[in-house]
């Protein structure tokens, strides 16, 4: 009778990069909607998302991007965006 092999680092390293790099991304959309619900600031979400948002803003990806985080978002909550496309602040539309 054979043991089971045991999952070895390599396997947890890779699962751990796997979780963060998928994870990471698709938790900006929640964030976003959190912050608008419970009426926070959301500048926060510019710093600790600027990967993705840097991603958002530098691949033709922004139009989905700001769709995603506004999908779940409370009423007259949206982006800023400048006219070069950048991402300035996210909070309640005046």
């Amino acid at each position: 009778m054979t043991s089971p092999r045991k999952p070895t680092a390599g396997f947890w390293i890779t699962v751990a990069l796997v979780a963060v790099l998928v994870g990471y991304p698709l938790s900006f959309g929640p964030a976003c909607w959190i912050t608008s619900w419970c009426n926070l600031d959301g500048r926060w979400i510019l710093v600790m998302y600027r990967p993705v948002i840097w991603l958002a803003e530098t691949a033709p990806v922004l139009d989905y991007f700001a769709w995603y985080s506004l999908a779940g978002a409370a009423d007259g909550w949206g982006w800023e965006i400048d006219l070069d496309g950048h991402f300035i602040q996210f909070g309640p539309q005046r």
